[in-house]
């Protein structure tokens, strides 16, 4: 009885330790929650997470500008950063860098009708009316864009219409900046069939979305991050086979949204996991000359003034 009761206190003990383990970590993403964020519901559903030591808390976001001054401020631990707002931030001195690459590529795209659609960047010249949220990603990706063929903002007719799709479906602008797994959706949904010219096409060659950590958990818990990438790594392997499984952990979590339009933002989202079409083994990977090709769009577009060295703005070594 005595030998019972000792192996169960052990037990209770044991259990006891591995849920003080737990290390909470805090995550803001880049906007709600939608399809382009299953990997981590999806992994926190299963318990990747949490075989890591990990207790992740995911909090909704309101822009890569808005998601780096929190790291900044060390309120949260983690965010899903835009590459080039992540540039903006080294150049500040904020204490932030990329452990991750979470888009290969930019997914920022000119949205048209495809009635009368805009296929080449010469074509937005003049009294064409672009929308655009002012200062935030998708304006910069526009900016980027036109820098690179030569086009300057003067040369084109810009209004703010922060981030909905009604300025289209209205006729109040003629194109609208967006990303392709988001907006494109919501403007279909709308009966609104949409032409997308990728930036990325039209020589933006730098990287979409990042996982950035703030420099005190970088320094201070490197396994940590070692862990949460690869747990959120073998979610993404997962979810490139069965789909619908990491799309319902994210309605659990939101069930406000539809799991029919996520399946959607989901499929648009895949391809920008890696470099190589459907190839998710490369996950997350980043490179020096990645970084500096980033770099070099925003130092042309005039959204740094110094630019960076690319290791002033990424670390490689937690993603194994």
């Amino acid at each position: 009885m005595r030998i019972a009761l000792a192996v169960c206190a052990a037990m209770l003990a044991a259990v006891s330790m591995g849920a003080q383990a737990q290390q909470k970590l805090a995550l803001r993403l880049d906007w709600k929650p939608g399809g382009q964020h299953t990997p981590f519901y999806f992994a926190k559903e299963r318990g990747y997470y949490a075989q890591e030591g990990i207790e992740l808390q995911i909090i909704s976001g309101s822009g890569s500008s808005d998601s780096v001054k929190q790291l900044g401020t060390r309120s949260v631990d983690l965010a899903i950063v835009d590459a080039l707002v992540l540039v903006q931030a080294a150049e500040q001195r904020v204490p932030v860098k990329a452990i991750a690459v979470y888009y290969q590529r930019t997914p920022i795209v000119v949205m048209s009708s495809k009635e009368k659609p805009f296929t080449s960047v010469r074509q937005l010249v003049g009294d064409v009316k672009i929308g655009a949220g002012k200062g935030s990603a998708v304006y910069q990706g526009l900016v980027a864009m036109l820098a690179a063929n030569n086009i300057t903002p003067e040369q084109i007719k810009m209004v703010d219409v922060g981030f909905g799709v009604q300025p289209l479906l209205v006729k109040q602008v003629d194109a609208l900046m967006g990303f392709s797994n988001v907006q494109p959706i919501e403007l279909e949904s709308a009966g609104f069939a949409t032409h997308e010219m990728f930036i990325a096409d039209h020589g933006v060659n730098a990287y979409g979305l990042t996982i950035a950590a703030n420099d005190e958990i970088i320094g201070k818990q490197p396994a940590l991050l070692s862990g949460f990438l690869r747990a959120t790594k073998k979610a993404v392997q997962e979810i490139a086979t069965a789909r619908r499984p990491g799309v319902d952990a994210v309605v659990k979590s939101a069930p406000e949204i539809s799991a029919e339009r996520e399946m959607k933002a989901l499929d648009r989202t895949f391809p920008l996991w890696s470099a190589k079409a459907g190839d998710v083994a490369g996950f997350g990977m980043q490179s020096e000359q990645g970084w500096q090709q980033t770099i070099d769009v925003a130092k042309r577009v005039g959204l740094v003034d110094k630019a960076p060295a690319p290791r002033a703005v990424f670390n490689a070594s937690f993603l194994k």
